[in-house]
């Protein structure tokens, strides 16, 4: 954990942070993520899952192998953990999103449940759209043009011994 005053958890992310959001292939296309990725399924209640980096300490390969090494479904070969910031992104969805929505991005840890450790990072994208709603198209768009070039794999081969 990084040295700075954090939130409790259900408040607001800093803006000037970033989080990582797991994307399964079939919302990557030819190397390209679509935004359909960060919807949330009708389970969800409008939210979906994220990782705050600077919940970990830098360097970024630190921050995304913590992410990895707390994550609670089982990554595809394929897929990717994608970055967002902040503060750019809830702005940019809540100015175009035509009042469809209201984006946050807040800390909600997990504590740890057998058979997965606790994940002190964990946020949520609350506010995003379930699958097959009107505003869904638009806020995909949006939150599609928010991400950062700083792209993972998500599933890491395991280092030889």
């Amino acid at each position: 954990m990084v040295d700075k005053p954090l939130p409790e958890p259900g408040k607001v992310m800093p803006e000037a942070d970033h989080v990582l959001r797991y994307i399964a292939p079939r919302h990557i296309q030819d190397g390209i993520v679509n935004g359909e990725g960060f919807l949330a399924r009708p389970r969800d209640n409008n939210a979906s899952s994220v990782n705050w980096m600077e919940w970990f300490d830098a360097p970024t390969e630190n921050q995304v192998a913590s992410i990895r090494a707390v994550a609670r479904l089982t990554y595809a070969k394929t897929g990717k953990l994608v970055a967002l910031n902040v503060g750019h992104t809830t702005r940019y969805i809540n100015e175009n999103a035509q009042r469809a929505v209201v984006l946050s991005l807040v800390h909600a840890p997990l504590d740890a449940e057998a058979p997965w450790p606790a994940d002190p990072s964990h946020g949520l994208m609350q506010g995003v759209p379930a699958e097959d709603t009107p505003e869904a198209a638009l806020v995909t768009d949006l939150i599609a043009e928010c991400i950062l070039p700083m792209i993972y794999d998500a599933a890491v081969a395991p280092e030889k011994v």
